[in-house]
């Protein structure tokens, strides 16, 4: 079970644990999909997508170090045509940043869109 609703709010740190709440897109999905799914976020909020990759360990976790390239390649993909939908009904700076991110990734893995 995937959470897929990597939004600030919906992670409490406290006493040093991390709960997810708002389970309201909970989704059956490979192991990887929320450990990527945090890699966007933390693209937005400033750093590069090789940082991203870098400081949130991706390669630790058992699931995305072991995800097949080609499928996460899809997933980033899917990121940059979900969030171009987004960003031309919504127009908000929020949804602005996500498109953008979302082409900032698929640049990075070398992904034509």
């Amino acid at each position: 079970m995937a959470h897929t609703d990597w939004m600030p709010d919906n992670i409490l740190i406290t006493h040093g644990r991390a709960w997810l709440v708002d389970w309201a897109w909970p989704t059956l999905a490979a192991a990887w999909i929320d450990p990527a799914s945090w890699l966007l976020r933390i693209m937005a909020r400033g750093h590069t997508a090789a940082e991203a990759e870098a400081e949130a360990n991706a390669a630790r976790l058992p699931a995305y170090a072991t995800a097949d390239p080609a499928h996460i390649d899809i997933f980033v993909r899917a990121n940059v045509r979900m969030w171009n939908e987004i960003e031309q009904t919504n127009g908000r700076p929020w949804a602005k940043i996500m498109a953008h991110t979302a082409r900032t990734w698929a640049e990075h893995r070398s992904i034509s869109i």
